[in-house]
């Protein structure tokens, strides 16, 4: 599966950009043809909104679930707490979710982090652990927990789905900073990606 991204309305836009570029990638079970995992991400005026959701259990009904959601976000706008409420909507209609929803600029990360998927930044100073809260999106209403990160150097973003081995960590991983965001989502998942699950990882990259 590949990331879905929504483009830039205008040339403007394009050309103001965000400071990063963001891909994905994502492979079912291995007993499974379809994903209830989703990664996407929708540039706005100078900023990108990025998603990593995973829809509970696997095949035909998280996949469902998957696409009510990536549907969803095509009315969500650049305020995080919007959103989240387009998303916390859509998720009412499939079996919920643990998600990942930030918006990344050029001198920060604001996120919102339910569940069991995991993220961190990391930079030439080091690694830092993004904080999540307990949850399940679309199960119960819940006030979520918005986090903001400052930038002032370049870094590097990874998100990744409970089909990621909890033995997983970029600490010290330098082979994380080579190549494109899509070849390095691609490695970790066939290092570490578990078969008997979805499994998923976004790479954002602040190259200013």
């Amino acid at each position: 599966m590949k990331l879905q991204v929504e483009k830039p309305e205008t040339d403007q836009q394009a050309r103001e950009g965000s400071g990063w570029e963001v891909a994905a990638y994502s492979r079912p079970h291995w007993r499974e043809k379809v994903n209830g995992d989703l990664c996407y991400a929708k540039e706005l005026d100078a900023h990108v909104l990025v998603v990593v959701a995973d829809v509970l259990g696997h095949g035909e009904g998280a996949h469902h679930g998957a696409v009510v959601l990536a549907r969803a976000l095509q009315r969500a706008a650049g305020v995080l707490q919007q959103a989240y409420a387009v998303l916390e909507e859509a998720a009412l209609q499939t079996r919920g979710c643990a998600l990942f929803l930030a918006l990344l600029d050029r001198k920060t990360i604001e996120y919102i982090l339910v569940g069991n998927v995991r993220g961190w930044v990391l930079t030439r100073k080091g690694t830092e652990v993004l904080v999540g809260q307990p949850g399940i999106v679309g199960k119960r209403m819940f006030n979520p927990v918005i986090r903001r990160l400052e930038l002032s150097e370049p870094a590097l973003l990874l998100a990744c789905t409970d089909g990621i081995k909890r033995s997983f960590s970029p600490v010290g991983l330098s082979w994380l900073w080579e190549g494109t965001e899509e070849a390095t989502a691609r490695r970790v998942v066939e290092r570490y990606g578990i078969a008997e699950d979805d499994a998923s990882v976004l790479v954002g990259r602040r190259h200013i």
